[in-house]
Formats: structure tokens, sequence, C-alpha cells
């Protein structure tokens, strides 16, 4: 009876722990519709400045959502182009390598064609069909939409269009007044979100910190650990060195951001390596059999070696990333306690706007802040 009841025991905690792994996680989706037109260059260097803080704030919910940007850049007829849409995805390097390259060019007739932003907003990203993703939307620029080309849906159609979608609407007007406060009131009234006035240039607040440089050196020595594999071993390695590329292109406090960002559990608490590409992440997740990779499959330090060999290089990355892991983890620690003393947040800033309003959105859809 004893075994038995033991059994039964057993099985109801497999049962229950099965239930929790499967349990799918707490997730937010957000789309930056942004006016890329020569007046906005303080804005946009602001974006590329915040993003990964945003993202360790967004990481900062409970319970830890899984968290997807996408982009939308506009302009207007005649400019160089009227949109670039980069779809929602995980890889917030990639998001971020296409925000890095975005110039202010372009407009200068007063509106811009935000409408064809919005539509493309609506159709050209993969907006998460779970009802219990919490998906919004920022539309940031300083110009009104024109709605005399009628070419897309009116404006009220296409906020519309995003509300069926679950879709939450902000609004960030660069600058004050005029004709653009006044529509894009309507279209986050519409659009049951927030309407926010920000100064030109973003407003964001200094941020650098005596950190920063340590935690930027650490983070790269974390990416140098990198074990690209299998068939998709190439095309990871472009990947890597498109992201030291862009790197080299950010701001210190932007890397330092980024490092504390991969270490959070809203990027996956492993450092950020995708077990698709990565070697050591794939057997952690125990989707492949180390023994059983082919030989020119593996990257190249693991080559020609045996079973015993092959498992000891494995463990040796393992203990450099878990080394390299703590110390980020650490210093990002003493520098968040440094940026609490000394660092000021300015609550009408870009990034601070953006944030007040997503945490107090996202307890509709049960995150926490």
């Amino acid at each position: 009876m004893g075994k038995v009841l033991g059994l039964f025991l057993t099985g109801l905690l497999t049962g229950a722990a099965q239930a929790a792994e499967s349990k799918p996680r707490a997730a937010v989706d957000v789309v930056f519709v942004i006016d890329t037109t020569s007046s906005m260059g303080g804005l946009l260097e602001a974006a590329k400045t915040k993003v990964w803080a945003i993202a360790n704030e967004i990481a900062k919910g409970k319970p830890t959502p899984e968290i997807r940007m996408g982009l939308v850049a506009f302009r207007d007829r005649g400019d160089a182009y009227l949109t670039q849409v980069t779809d929602l995805t995980k890889d917030l390097d990639k998001m971020y390598g296409r925000l890095l390259a975005l110039r202010p060019e372009g407009g200068g007739d007063g509106p811009e064609h935000v409408l064809q932003g919005l539509a493309d907003a609506s159709e050209k990203i993969s907006w998460s069909k779970d009802p219990k993703t919490f998906k919004v939307l920022y539309l940031v620029g300083d110009a009104p939409a024109h709605e005399d080309y009628n070419d897309t849906k009116p404006l009220a159609g296409l906020v519309q269009d995003l509300v069926k979608k679950g879709v939450v609407l902000n609004t960030i007007q660069c600058g004050s007044g005029g004709s653009t406060q006044e529509q894009w009131s309507r279209i986050a009234s519409l659009g049951e979100g927030r309407y926010a006035a920000i100064s030109h240039d973003g407003g964001v607040a200094a941020s650098d910190t005596p950190f920063d440089a340590r935690l930027s050196e650490l983070s790269g020595r974390l990416d140098g650990t990198a074990l690209a594999f299998g068939e998709r071993r190439r095309e990871a390695e472009e990947s890597a060195s498109a992201v030291r590329g862009m790197l080299a292109f950010a701001a210190p406090a932007a890397k330092a951001d980024r490092a504390a960002f991969r270490m959070s559990a809203g990027a996956g608490g492993k450092g950020a390596f995708p077990a698709e590409s990565d070697l050591l992440a794939a057997v952690e997740d125990k989707r492949v059999d180390l023994g059983k990779v082919k030989d020119e499959e593996l990257p190249p330090a693991l080559r020609g070696k045996d079973a015993e060999g092959r498992r000891k290089a494995l463990d040796k990355v393992r203990a450099e990333r878990e080394t390299l892991k703590k110390e980020i983890a650490q210093v990002a620690k003493e520098r968040e306690a440094w940026r609490a003393k000394n660092a000021g947040t300015k609550k009408d800033a870009f990034d601070a706007k953006l944030v007040e309003a997503l945490k107090a959105q996202a307890g509709r859809k049960g995150i926490a802040y």
C-alpha cells in the first residue's frame, strides 16, 4: 500500500512539474513607429541610447515576460523611403542593429506619412495571436499625418484595425502644441492608450557610468564564447560578426545596458545564447546529443575529438561562461546602485514616458511592476 501511495504521489509531483514547465510565459510585444525625417535627429539618438534600458525595465515585470520588439520607420512621399519595417523578434540585437542604422533625412513640408507607418504596423508586423500577450505600439514623431493622400485607410480605421488585434496605441510627440497634439491625442484616445509630449531631443538624462567600459568588455568576452554549430553554423557566425560591428557604433551606456539585459530573466537567463545555434545551449536544453553531432558541424575547438574530449571542451566553455556571467551580474548590480545615487531620471524624457505608460497598461494582461 505504501509503495502504491508513493508511486501515486510521485506521479502527481511529476505531472505538476511538467505542467509548470509547459505553462506559457507572460509576453510583451513592443513596436516603435518612428518618424525618421530630418527634424527627428535628437529623438533617434535618444532611442539608440535608451532602447536596452527600456528592455531592462520591461524585463522587471512579474511574472517575467518574454520580450519581442519591432520597428517601423516612416518618412513621406518623395523621400528615400516611405517605411522600413523590422518585424517583431526576440533577437533584440537584430532590432537594435536596424535602429542604429537609421539616419534622420527628408521631410520638411510639415505633415508626414504617419498613416503608412500605422498601416504597416498593422499589416506587416506579426503581432502575437495569444490574447494574453500585452501588445503595445508607440507612435513617435513631431508632425501630424497627411490625411489627404488616400492611399491607406483613414486614420480612425487604421487605429481600429490595431485595436482589434489587441494592440494599445500610445503617442509620443516631440515638441508640443499645434495640429500634431490634437491629432495624436485623438489617436491615443481611439487606441486606448496615452498621449505624451517630450522635448524635441528626447530629453533623456546623461546615463554614462564608471562601470560601462568594464561591462562592455566582459560582455564582449562572453559573446566570444559562442559555439556555432550544425547546418546554421555559418549563418550564426555571420550574425555574431554583424553584432560585433553593430556594437562598435553603440554608445557606452547602451552597450552596458545590453550586457545587463542578457543576464536578465527577460532574456532567458542564459546569457542570451540561442539553443538553435549555440552548441552548449543546445546540449543543456537536451536538443542535441553531443556525441552524435558530425565532426564537420562542430565548432573548430571541438573537431577531431572523441566523446570525452568533446565533453571536456564543452565543460571548459561552460565554466568560462559561468565566471563571466557572475562577474557581469555583479558589475551590473554595482552600476545600478551607482545610478540610483548619482544619475537622475527625467520624468518627461522619451524613455521615462514610454516605460511609465507600459508599466501602467501591462497590468491589463496580468504583468505587474
